[in-house]
């Protein structure tokens, strides 16, 4: 059974969508696909649809059928945090762009399949902000950290620390499908690596652990005569 999600305010009589549609098949498990083919709107946009995301659970999956130029960077913050917290596995199809905040929702999908004729686009974000002289300058140095801290959390493995120095310096990076594709594997290496050497460390740690414990001397209990009762 498949159903559509509208997302209307029916007791207003809205005509129009005031949030995301998304689509619905339920069996056994549940399956949420939708698609990010738009600028990425303001998060009040995806209210119910990460509602719906953070209720999943294992088993269950979500597709998210990306061709979209970008947009709220709040919006792809709040993506990411659903993606990451939910049970379910979040699938990506890069079906044609996946630019700017839009490749930040791509890649922080537990998997990711690329069209042949995808692209994704990475480059420093673009706001506006008004206001007293200290107030503009202390909320640019913020948004600047933040921005650099999602990024590079969601790029790492992606862009090498040299590539995302020039992203930050103002370069504009795009990749085909096939240099997509690469630097995906390349990216599952690095992380396999990176998974194995923290295994082998938590094992070392065990290890060490357990020769600490062996090694303690055991309490001994003095042993106490016992008194006869007169």
């Amino acid at each position: 059974m498949t159903k559509i999600q509208t997302g209307q305010d029916e007791d207003e009589g809205v005509p129009e969508h005031i949030f995301l549609p998304y689509y619905e098949s339920q069996s056994t498990s549940r399956l949420i696909k939708f698609y990010l083919d738009e600028g990425i709107r303001e998060p009040k946009y995806y209210r119910n649809l990460l509602h719906t995301i953070e209720t999943l659970g294992e088993g269950d999956i979500v597709e998210v059928m990306m061709n979209s130029y970008g947009g709220h960077f709040d919006s792809a913050v709040a993506m990411l945090h659903a993606f990451r917290t939910t049970d379910a596995h979040v699938h990506c199809c890069i079906q044609g762009t996946a630019a700017s905040a839009g490749s930040l929702i791509a890649l922080a999908a537990d998997s990711v399949e690329v069209g042949p004729y995808a692209s994704l686009m990475v480059h420093a974000a673009s706001w506006a902000s008004a206001g007293k002289q200290s107030d503009i300058i202390s909320h640019a140095m913020f948004v600047d950290q933040q921005v650099k801290d999602v990024a590079n959390d969601v790029y790492q493995d992606f862009l090498t620390e040299k590539e995302l120095e020039d992203v930050w310096l103002g370069k504009e990076m795009w990749f085909k499908a096939d240099e997509i594709i690469t630097r995906l594997e390349r990216r599952a290496e690095l992380q396999e690596k990176r998974h194995k050497k923290m295994m082998q460390e938590v094992r070392k740690q065990q290890r060490e652990a357990m020769k600490s414990y062996k090694s303690k001397p055991k309490n001994k209990i003095e042993e106490v005569e016992e008194v006869p009762e007169e």
